[in-house]
């Protein structure tokens, strides 16, 4: 077996290739793991307002409502660090009245792509995934929050 003389600018390149095969690939299985809890995310909030509507509680909106909040949410946010009206998102979300119009928004936004600079940012996320990125400043966080807690609402960002 013949022996291979590589230069040491040959074997840097070669460690390099490796950590980028390992990096990818590990990127690759955490992208799987993180993809589905937000499709868990969305079953489970479908769960939780069919539980709800069975104890009573009245949504303020119908889903097909909450679906119009939703696009105008992702429409205020879908180009991140373009063209984001942080204003109409914090609007539209402290449009919740109850647990189950936060459900059933979330549910109405589903899994949506957004992008940066035009280009797909990441796989598609929810609402709740989208917002804890940083989409909102921590001001815009807290008003939404406070609004929630004096509506007794759960959910906190």
């Amino acid at each position: 077996m013949k022996s291979l003389n590589l230069s040491l600018q040959q074997k840097k390149y070669i460690v390099y290739a490796l950590l980028g095969i390992g990096a990818f690939l590990v990127i690759r299985k955490l992208k799987d793991f993180l993809k589905k809890p937000a499709k868990e995310t969305i079953k489970d909030v479908i769960e939780e307002a069919d539980e709800l509507k069975k104890q009573g509680v009245q949504s303020s909106r119908s889903l097909g409502q909450w679906k119009l909040v939703a696009d105008s949410i992702y429409n205020s946010m879908k180009f991140s660090a373009l063209s984001d009206n942080k204003s109409n998102i914090e609007q539209q979300l402290k449009m919740v009245q109850n647990d189950l119009d936060f459900l059933l928004l979330t549910q109405a936004y589903g899994l949506r792509q957004h992008y940066a600079f035009g280009i797909p940012d990441g796989d598609k996320t929810t609402l709740i995934g989208q917002i804890a990125t940083g989409e909102l400043s921590d001001k815009r966080i807290k008003s939404i929050n406070e609004n929630y807690a004096q509506k007794g609402i759960k959910f906190r960002f």
